[in-house]
């Protein structure tokens, strides 16, 4: 999740903004070494706040945020709306592929929505009964 009012980053981009080629932010440490933690560590791409990464390059505090209270302005990745709906990521992913789940933006190369569009999204699909389905049998007696 990338909190409500803050800018992320990939690795390249964080390598380019701290003045060191992506080669030698890897062979390095990377984000450890300078005392960078990903929005959502263990993912697969992860992504930093651009303000952090900053505070590293002209050497002074790393701006800190404490736990945040959940914002509609929130920008959630796939694993991150499955964990706010209550389903599997794979429902997320297929929901985003096939179009159910519309509003997705790329940052960093990975999808995000926001969360008052996820909440849009689920709050406008059809609930129980609203067409679909085999049609009801009829008599012709």
């Amino acid at each position: 999740m990338i909190p409500h009012g803050r800018q992320a980053v990939d690795a390249q981009q964080a390598a380019a903004i701290l003045g060191i080629s992506y080669k030698t932010w890897r062979n390095s440490g990377g984000a450890a070494r300078y005392g960078l933690t990903p929005f959502a560590p263990g993912r697969r791409k992860p992504l930093y706040d651009r303000a952090q990464v900053e505070a590293a390059r002209d050497g002074t505090p790393l701006p800190s945020w404490d736990a945040l209270t959940p914002h509609p302005g929130d920008l959630l990745d796939e694993q991150d709306a499955a964990a706010e709906l209550g389903v599997e990521y794979v429902t997320i992913r297929k929901d985003r592929s096939t179009g159910r789940l519309t509003g997705w933006k790329l940052i960093c190369g990975q999808p995000h929505i926001k969360r008052s569009v996820l909440a849009q999204n689920i709050a406008s699909r059809p609930g129980r009964g609203v067409g679909g389905g085999r049609p009801r049998k009829t008599s012709t007696a």
